[in-house]
């Protein structure tokens, strides 16, 4: 073996000028490179030979700087340790040359590792610096690259891999896709390891934050990057992974590139979207009379196999189709993927029977090719429903909630009748229960366009769903309560009949607790030598399935429940509002003498203030003296819903401020607190207002000024002779330059004259 393309002979005089004339630290850092700096055994019994001559300086410099860096690699120094012994003994060389693996280590330990790489990336982000070079060291790697180079060898993938994990951790996609490039013109294959990589980079890059000017000049890079590797994975016949799919879905998402997520559906998962209800041409060659009628077709040899199609998959796949806004594409994969066509083979024959001139014709075989397809969960309506109703679609929408509460219903009696038949433990957990987010993208619908049949319809399924959902709870609250009381009397002859085993033999105590940890632990070693990643194989296994939880399942209904209540209030609160809007709406035309559309009529016609009025529902208003009137500050109802203010022009006086009717105020005081900001200072003073009574308006608003709107309301807490004092809620707003004032909750004296 050579060090520094010196031979053994050359360097056994230099070995024994180091043990004559090192320090002690130098000899046990020596010592350790035995294959290159040590004497055979016949050596050591041959007699001695004559005192070599001393080592020259320039030849004991090279070899202590080479020692050094054999150290530092050996001990895991830091990188700028590392660094600096390679530099120097490059340095010191001069037209020398190292070997291969020398370069190999120090590219690997002249920086961090990724993990700590990504935590000082993301703390220098935080921090808000920004450097011109994603990767510290990019200049190091570009160094040792063309080291090995300057060598006549090329590096390895290993090597190429070790940079891109590199630039992969800060997202430096650029540096990547120039990595790529390198090795491909080296003639290096790359797999799908290298393909992963250059996808972590894209991906990452486009989470990290980027100035709004450069962010559409990004997305078309990574969009013309991420057509590249695809296209090249095509080329060399690389196949897709789950971790690569994954990742490729992320970059679609952010640079919604149509073309490419096509030709991603047909390579990685073996679907094509124009025709989902058919295999891509891909994969069975030229589509003729014979594939139709399903019969036998010749496959192309060397396309790597489909990756299974999961419910993840359909999810992401309409969540992505939604955000390209094709409703036409969205419906159709739904349907085909959740529902596939059967064979054309199973329903159709061949009705020309030639037996007579050729014979009994063979059956062909069929393609044994199975459409891929997944079940829907509750995740893939939410998802279809927030796209079509963001697409403006009512019709699909109100159609597709109708079939979600129909699979609900289905679910939860199924679910009903086998809990009492089955152990608990081979139930498999259900995966379809309605909740907030299937009802909330149909109301932001209906709300937006002000479609009032639309949540007047919605309004009336809310009250079956929760219905139905606490009889549910109340049913697995009763079978928890079965469960529990079967295992405890379980539990109670199993003791009972441990205690008479006890009994009967003292000496064998019976333990079946103990053969289960030895089976536990060879189940845990038996998986531990089986779970090896074995470079990634491109078909995953499935997941494990997951089976019922009683607890889980009640808290999820109890947490459906109370966001479906919630959900109800707000409906009829904004419902209330859309409607009271409505009626104010169509009453300016019926005071200003046009016509308005009657739907029990189907025509458009005027109509009197009269006839409107009784259409409409409002209650006459209530005659009274202003004076004998109370103040709108005590007659204002707190608790009273939004939604019922449309029934009425009049709001009565509440019955504890009845008393007060006839008490007449001469005026009304104000004793607030008034604060301000400006210039970054902040300032407070007390400030008294007095409103005489007649200035007082009987709305809800007082108006102070031009610029000064209190918005007030009052609950009287008790009465002291003629003095009434009440908590008021009040907010201030004043329109000042370069000035924001607010005002702080104060009190309110009503002064009565008796």
């Amino acid at each position: 073996m050579t060090v520094c393309s010196l031979s053994y002979h050359a360097l056994a005089p230099v070995f024994h000028s180091v043990t004559r004339n090192s320090p002690r630290g130098l000899l046990r850092a020596s010592s350790r490179f035995s294959t290159t700096l040590s004497l055979s055994s016949d050596l050591v019994d041959a007699p001695p030979a004559p005192e070599p001559p001393a080592l020259s300086p320039r030849a004991y410099l090279r070899e202590r700087k080479f020692l050094e860096l054999q150290d530092s690699l050996n001990r895991g120094g830091g990188p700028s340790r590392v660094w600096a012994y390679y530099t120097d003994l490059l340095n010191v060389l001069g037209y020398e040359k190292l070997p291969l693996e020398v370069h190999q280590a120090v590219l690997r330990r002249c920086t961090p590792p990724t993990a700590e790489l990504r935590v000082s990336a993301a703390k220098r982000l935080l921090a808000g610096n920004r450097t011109s070079t994603p990767h510290i060291h990019e200049g190091r790697f570009q160094t040792i690259i063309r080291n090995i180079r300057a060598l006549d060898q090329k590096p390895e993938l290993d090597d190429y891999h070790f940079i891109l994990e590199q630039f992969a951790a800060v997202g430096h996609h650029v540096g990547a896709m120039e990595v790529y490039k390198e090795l491909t013109s080296m003639d290096v294959t790359p797999r799908t390891k290298t393909f992963g990589l250059c996808f972590q980079a894209l991906a990452h890059c486009l989470t990290l934050p980027v100035p709004k000017q450069l962010e559409s000049h990004r997305i078309a890079q990574t969009r013309s990057m991420l057509a590249n590797l695809i296209a090249d994975m095509q080329k060399l016949r690389i196949p897709f992974t789950s971790a690569n799919l994954d990742l490729t879905i992320r970059i679609l998402k952010e640079n919604m590139d149509m073309e490419t997520f096509e030709k991603l559906m047909k390579w990685g998962y073996g679907i094509d979207l124009s025709n989902p209800d058919r295999p891509p041409v891909e994969f069975l060659g030229s589509q003729t009379i014979r594939s139709d009628l399903g019969m036998a077709e010749s496959v192309i040899s060397g396309l790597p196999a489909p990756q299974p199609f999961s419910t993840a998959g359909l999810n992401t796949t309409l969540d992505i189709l939604g955000r390209f806004g094709n409703v036409s594409k969205l419906i159709q994969t739904f349907e085909v993927l959740t529902a596939p066509l059967p064979r054309a083979s199973q329903h159709m024959f061949s009705s020309f029977d030639d037996d007579d001139d050729f014979g009994v014709v063979e059956s062909p075989v069929t393609l044994p090719h199975k459409p891929p397809h997944a079940y829907a969960n509750i995740t893939t309506y939410n998802t279809l429903l927030r796209h079509l109703c963001k697409a403006g679609h009512a019709t699909l929408a109100r159609h597709y909630l109708l079939e979600a509460i129909y699979f609900d219903t289905n679910t939860d009696m199924s679910l009903r009748r086998v809990v009492y038949k089955m152990p608990v433990e081979r139930i498999y957990a259900p995966h379809f229960a309605i909740n907030r987010g299937t009802l909330l993208p149909v109301f932001g619908e209906s709300n937006r366009d002000k479609n009032h049949g639309l949540m007047r319809w919605l309004s009336t399924k809310i009250p079956g769903i929760l219905k139905r959902k606490r009889q549910s709870l109340q049913y697995f609250t009763e079978f928890k309560k079965w469960l529990e009381r079967g295992r405890s009397e379980k539990q109670t002859t199993e003791q009972s009949t441990t205690e008479k085993a006890v009994q009967a033999n003292p000496t064998e105590v019976p333990s079946t607790s103990s053969s289960r940890p030895a089976s536990r632990l060879q189940k845990s070693q038996t998986d531990s030598v089986f779970d090896v990643d074995l470079d990634a194989p491109p078909i995953p296994t499935p997941p494990p399935p997951k089976y019922f939880d009683i607890n889980l399942h009640l808290r999820i209904l109890e947490r459906d429940i109370r966001e479906i209540e919630a959900f109800a209030e707000n409906l009829e609160r904004v419902r209330g509002r859309n409607l009271q809007r409505l009626k104010e709406r169509l009453g300016r035309r019926v005071w200003a003498g046009k016509d308005v559309w009657l739907s029990v009529e189907n025509r458009r016609r005027k109509v009197t203030r009269e006839e409107w009025q009784k259409i409409v529902g409002f209650k006459p208003r209530r005659s009274a003296e202003p004076s004998q009137r109370t103040p709108s500050v005590a007659s204002i109802p707190t608790n009273r819903p939004a939604s019922t203010f449309f029934q009425s022009n009049y709001v009565a006086p509440r019955q504890e401020n009845k008393d007060l009717e006839n008490m007449k105020p001469s005026r009304i005081t104000f004793e607030s607190s008034f604060g301000w900001a400006r210039d970054g200072m902040r300032k407070t003073s007390r400030v008294p207002f007095s409103i005489p009574s007649e200035a007082m308006p009987p709305q809800r608003h007082l108006l102070l000024g031009l610029d000064i709107i209190l918005l007030f309301k009052a609950a009287p807490m008790g009465r002291s002779g003629a003095v009434v004092r009440s908590r008021v809620e009040m907010s201030l707003l004043v329109v000042m330059s370069s000035m924001v004032v607010y005002l702080s909750p104060t009190s309110l004296y009503l002064v009565y004259n008796v």
